[in-house]
């Protein structure tokens, strides 16, 4: 499917408030293809959900490399670098406020790490213009919008959409883990995301990789077949009862 059709199918059927957002983590050689239009990446420090906001909220192009990265957990996760020891020991104070030592180690050696020094950079760039193959799409929505996607995963495998959240380094998540298990991603966005790009509170994060796309596409469109719909549709079909003194009242003017 061409990506222009898989926008188009992803906003019919889920209604997004922001555009679906292709992610590619560039390895050494690579080149950034210019847009049709002429329009130049954007490139500047910043972490990673800061650049995925201004994919799709903005429409740009967006391409971070490794001395962009100001966020370290992100930097890690996306193997820019590496994983210290006092990293993965919890002796640095990172996410800073995780105060055990204990806690903040788990957290370091748990992250999803894409490996090491692999990749130079990572673009990013609304679904409908992408001129590259991307590795995840990443899609923000509401709750029950993200259900949807759930919903269309589940409609092929009968597997569920596993959610693992830290409240923060989303993008070791929706991306990093993505590209590593090959499974659809269910995010609650975190301190970063609401920070510093603007991720609303009603806003969660759903990523697939590329190799699930064509199947979750589609399963929303048999899945929406059979009733399953954003917004979802209330029964009304029941027999409401209202209070007495409202019965008494029509009893009374029918007269």
């Amino acid at each position: 499917m061409k990506f222009t059709e898989v926008n188009e199918k992803l906003n019919q059927y889920l209604r997004l408030s922001t555009v679906p957002v292709a992610v590619r983590m560039m390895e050494a050689g690579e080149e950034v293809v210019s847009t049709g239009d002429g329009q130049k990446f954007r490139k500047m420090p910043m972490p990673v959900c800061q650049g995925m906001s201004l994919s799709r909220r903005y429409g740009w192009k967006v391409l971070l490399e490794r001395e962009d990265m100001i966020c370290p957990l992100g930097a890690v996760a996306l193997g820019f670098v590496p994983a210290k020891p006092e990293l993965l020991d919890g002796s640095m104070e990172v996410p800073y406020w995780v105060r055990t030592r204990e806690a903040r180690a788990k957290i370091a050696r748990n992250l999803s790490k894409l490996e090491e020094g692999k990749y130079k950079s990572i673009l990013s760039e609304p679904l409908a213009m992408a001129e590259f193959d991307p590795h995840v799409i990443v899609i923000y929505g509401n709750p029950a919008q993200m259900v949807r996607l759930v919903q269309s995963c589940i409609y092929l495998t009968g597997e569920p959409v596993v959610s693992s959240s830290y409240g923060c380094v989303g993008c070791g998540t929706y991306i990093s883990k993505a590209m590593l298990t090959g499974e659809c991603q269910f995010v609650l966005s975190g301190a970063g995301d609401r920070i510093f790009a603007a991720t609303q509170d009603d806003e969660v994060c759903f990523s697939i990789p590329m190799s699930r796309l064509e199947g979750v596409v589609k399963g929303l469109e048999e899945t929406h077949r059979f009733g399953m719909r954003y917004p979802t549709p209330s029964y009304l079909k029941s027999q409401v009862e209202l209070p007495d003194t409202y019965k008494d009242l029509l009893t009374y003017l029918q007269k």
